[in-house]
């Protein structure tokens, strides 16, 4: 199976970044699509066989992996960040994967930080299912495009950094791949290492308490949204990443993510997933 490598970036003018990325394997042993969101000003070029660039004047993480989607050339494709870290044999992994799922359209796998500890607490190995999918992160996702292509299964581009609602990329994504009735798989390997995710700090963030309050109303109705904020507001006070003084404004946050993707709904604009 030929495999290749998808990796975001922005403003790159050269390939020394890659450096780092392939330190612990030899970057001539994989064919790379490197999708690099710049301007007219920053244009990165590649005189490798091995490695193909794509200029983008779009702007969003959605917009970017889609346009490697689109482009890939291998059956066999991996998601990557410009600070990820591959770890040894991660290729043979993957592609061992594969053969052990033939029927997957994905297969997913696991991701360290610098000091070997897990970023989150992955789920088993086996089937994924809605519950599943919530754990799983972009590094660690591993596609046949063909089979996305062919269901029309894309990345939603207002959920996505630098989107209407910033966040919940993979999971939006991931959830209308099972509505297609694609299937996948979790295996407990590890095959990069990549800085700390998010932090309890960041999970009461305005930001990701819009980006929540919006997915939730995508795959539920505004009712069950506003009844899961209520819920989300008192789990971080309980947890006391929030004061009693923020529980008002907080809320706020979350029914305006509802009110946005209301909006965008009755626009025509968004299809809700249920």
């Amino acid at each position: 199976m030929k495999f290749e490598i998808l990796i975001s970036t922005m403003f790159r003018t050269d390939l020394s970044f890659l450096e780092r990325m392939f330190s612990k394997n030899n970057i001539e042993d994989y064919n790379i699509l490197i999708i690099n969101q710049t301007d007219a000003s920053k244009i990165l070029k590649s005189n490798l066989d091995n490695i193909s660039v794509i200029n983008s004047f779009e702007r969003g993480t959605s917009a970017s992996r889609n346009l490697g989607l689109k482009n890939a050339t291998a059956e066999i494709c991996l998601f990557a960040d410009d600070d990820t870290v591959f770890k040894p044999h991660f290729k043979e992994i993957i592609l061992k994967g594969f053969n052990e799922h033939n029927n997957a359209y994905m297969v997913t796998f696991e991701a360290v930080d610098k000091n070997n500890i897990p970023h989150l607490n992955y789920c088993k190995a086996g089937l994924h299912n809605k519950k599943t999918l919530k754990t799983i992160h972009m590094i660690v996702m591993a596609v046949k495009p063909k089979l996305l292509l062919e269901k029309e299964v894309f990345f939603n581009d207002y959920f996505s950094l630098g989107g209407k609602f910033s966040g919940a990329t993979e999971y939006v994504f991931l959830r209308n791949a099972l509505h297609q009735n694609l299937t996948a798989y979790h295996q407990k390997k590890i095959i990069v290492e990549h800085h700390e995710l998010s932090s309890g700090k960041q999970l009461s963030s305005d930001r990701v308490i819009h980006t929540r309050s919006a997915r939730k109303n995508h795959f539920t109705n505004s009712f069950i949204a506003i009844l899961w904020l209520l819920k989300y507001i008192l789990f971080l006070l309980r947890k006391r990443l929030i004061t009693f003084k923020e529980v008002y404004p907080k809320f706020k946050v979350g029914l305006k993510g509802i009110d946005d993707y209301n909006d965008l709904l009755n626009k025509g604009l968004i299809k809700r997933q249920q």
